[in-house]
C-alpha cells in the first residue's frame, strides 16, 4: 500500500489558528490588531505534539489581520499543513514535515490513471461538491440547472461501468473500509 497524504496525520494551520482566535477572542475582546498579532503568535507557540514544536510565519492580509503558516522544520518552507505517516509506516520518519520532506503525494497524484478513480472515485466526489453547493444555497436557478445537468451526466456516465457495478457491490455488501 502507497503512502498518501490522506492516510497521514494531518495538521492545519487553519484549524489551530481558529482555536487561538477562538481562546483569544474570549480573553482579550478589544486587542488592537498589534495586540491580536502578539497574542496568537504566543498561543501557537504553546501548541505542541508528538513532542515537536513549530516555527510559525504570518502575511499580513490586504483586509486586515495576518495569515498564518507553518513553517517546515526540516526544509523551512511556508506551509500550509504538516503531515506524519502512520506509524505502521517504518521507511518514513515518524515526525510532522511538509509533505515534500516525506516524499508523499495526494490520493488524486498516486491514483490518477487507475480506472476505479477516473470513472468512480472522481466522479462521486464532484456529485459530492455539487451536492453540497445546491445544500448551502444562494444560487440563481441557473446555476442550479447547471449543476443539475452535469450532476446527471456524471450518474450517466458511471452507471453502466464495470467499476461502478463493482463499487456498488462491495457497498451494499459492508466491504468498502
Amino acid at each position: 500500500m502507497q503512502v498518501t497524504v490522506e492516510s497521514c496525520t494531518q495538521i492545519r494551520i487553519n484549524e489551530l489558528q481558529k482555536r487561538v482566535r477562538k481562546l483569544i477572542r474570549r480573553d482579550y475582546p478589544d486587542s488592537s490588531e498589534e495586540e491580536l498579532y502578539k497574542y496568537t503568535l504566543t498561543e501557537l507557540n504553546r501548541f505542541t505534539t508528538n513532542g515537536q514544536t513549530f516555527e510559525y510565519q504570518a502575511q499580513r492580509n490586504h483586509l486586515g489581520g495576518h495569515r498564518w503558516f507553518f513553517v517546515c522544520p526540516r526544509c523551512k518552507k511556508r506551509v500550509n499543513m504538516l503531515i506524519m505517516p502512520p506509524s505502521e509506516v517504518k521507511s518514513k520518519e515518524h515526525l510532522f514535515l511538509c509533505k515534500n520532506c516525506h516524499s508523499i503525494k495526494n490520493q488524486s497524484v498516486v491514483m490518477g490513471q487507475n480506472p476505479m478513480y477516473l470513472k468512480v472515485t472522481r466522479p462521486l466526489k464532484r456529485m459530492k461538491e455539487i451536492e453540497d453547493k445546491i445544500a448551502v444555497g444562494h444560487l440563481s436557478m441557473d446555476k442550479v440547472k447547471g449543476l443539475l445537468d452535469e450532476y446527471d451526466t456524471l450518474e450517466a456516465s458511471m452507471k453502466d461501468t464495470d467499476e461502478y457495478r463493482l463499487y456498488m457491490f462491495k457497498k451494499r455488501h459492508n466491504m468498502i473500509p
